[in-house]
């Protein structure tokens, strides 16, 4: 059981000054001509005790015991000499851990089995980036260290850093790379990841010549960034459109594509995260991939609003900045959005769609009913095939929380003769028939009853 004192607490404002103003003036006393280390240590050590999940203090202690004379000891007589900290450690009695792990680093500071146990403790509790200072002090001392090494790849991983992370994979030994489970994390990471045989400087080269002769064609970095961007090189393909933006005036087709390269880039991250999560949900946690999948949500509707300010007659862009509101929860903005689009042909099935999820999350259950019917009743011959498969599950589900069986049977079987392996369809019908029938029979047993007596 983790100590609870170790996961995340908001730190109030005083508690925050003094723990600024400690490591002020650590900082002083590391730059006078006759620096006091001692005390020094003691006022970082006590501002990482406080804020252990803030990596600056862990970085200043180290820079702190920069001076100090490497010392190679024995793992066996590192357990001896610090006993204390690896027994607080063993019992899961963290902050002490930690508190005795720095003391025992002022004594030699590259001690590998203490640096190594510490950012044990802090991965423990999910402080990845500060994980990673020990495990960086480590490696600068003892570079092919394979424990250190794989530690680093992990915590690099939970921070969805997956470049930096497959190049530590890749530096462990032959006898830690024949394990099943490193072996697939690197296979992931080398299949999704750009390489040096296909990287941007070997791709642009041939290009570089005939867009210096011709530096305005948007057409040219348009050709190049679309290559780069299948090679997933996502870095060098914007840092490619940046200069034709520059070159061009701000050309809206460029403009337009590093957009879809930047939403890309994060999908596939996201994905990346996905494949990682599958092969073991230890390498890349549920934390991790909620927070790609914030990043991605983030992107896009940034991408949309630009989208639908710059071109405000195309409402395909203002009905995909709707789809992105509704899909960050904001249903309201969703809706005055969705409200702004003229009933065109093309766009009117799915936009009734979207209002009617968004009635049905701001439980306006009446409302979405109504949109539902227009999309259904109305709107089955021009709406596509997906939007208006979803019309009927969302609308039966929703009529049929709302009692209304008959219609939500209705739309449901429609659905399935359409569709028969739609989602849940089926076993939704099957629970709605069932307890129509249930009703039934208890409205013919209350008949026969009151015909009795």
């Amino acid at each position: 059981m983790q100590n609870e004192s170790m996961k995340p607490q908001i730190i109030s404002q005083s508690q925050r000054q003094q723990i600024q103003q400690a490591y002020e003036r650590a900082l002083l006393l590391m730059g006078e001509q006759v620096t006091n280390r001692i005390l020094a240590h003691r006022l970082l050590s006590e501002c990482i005790i406080q804020d252990p999940a803030t990596p600056i203090y862990i970085n200043a202690l180290f820079d702190n015991l920069q001076g100090f004379p490497k010392r190679t000891i024995a793992t066996w007589i590192s357990k001896l000499r610090n006993w204390k900290f690896f027994q607080a450690a063993k019992q899961q009695r963290l902050v002490d851990a930690i508190g005795f792990g720095l003391r025992a680093l002022y004594r030699n500071p590259t001690d590998l089995s203490v640096l190594c146990q510490l950012a044990e403790i802090y991965q423990s509790t999910n402080f990845w980036e500060a994980s990673e200072c020990y495990l960086r002090q480590a490696l600068r001392h003892y570079p092919t260290d394979p424990l250190a090494t794989q530690m680093l790849a992990r915590a690099l991983l939970q921070q969805a850093r997956f470049e930096e992370s497959l190049y530590h994979w890749q530096q462990l030994p032959a006898s830690s790379q024949s394990d099943v489970r490193v072996q697939e994390i690197v296979q992931c990471l080398e299949a999704n990841l750009p390489t040096k045989t296909n990287s941007a400087e070997n791709l642009a080269a041939p290009w570089e010549e005939t867009i210096a002769e011709n530096p305005t064609s948007p057409e040219l970095y348009l050709k190049v960034a679309q290559q780069l961007m299948q090679e997933k090189s996502w870095e060098e393909a914007t840092s490619l459109l940046t200069q034709g933006l520059s070159a061009t005036g701000s050309n809206p087709d460029l403009l337009d594509l590093m957009e879809t390269i930047r939403l890309d880039s994060y999908r596939h991250r996201y994905e990346m995260g996905v494949a990682l999560h599958e092969i073991n949900p230890e390498t890349v946690g549920l934390e991790t991939l909620r927070d790609l999948q914030s990043e991605f949500d983030r992107t896009e509707l940034q991408v949309c609003e630009r989208r639908a300010r710059r071109y405000p007659g195309d409402y395909r862009y203002q009905l995909q900045l709707a789809i992105c509101l509704r899909q960050t929860g904001n249903y309201r903005g969703a809706l005055k959005q969705l409200q702004q689009i003229p009933e065109m042909e093309q766009s009117a099935a799915e936009v009734a769609l979207e209002t009617g999820k968004c009635h049905q999350h701001l439980h306006q259950f009446n409302e979405a009913e109504t949109a539902y019917r227009h999309l259904i009743e109305e709107l089955e011959n021009q709406a596509e095939r997906s939007i208006y498969e979803q019309g009927l599950y969302q609308g039966g589900i929703l009529t049929g929380a709302m009692g209304n069986v008959q219609l939500a049977k209705n739309w449901l079987t429609r659905l399935l003769q359409i569709s028969p392996g739609y989602q849940d369809a089926s076993d939704r019908l099957d629970k709605i028939k069932a307890i129509s029938d249930n009703k039934g029979t208890n409205n013919s047993t209350t008949s026969s009853s009151e015909a009795g007596s």
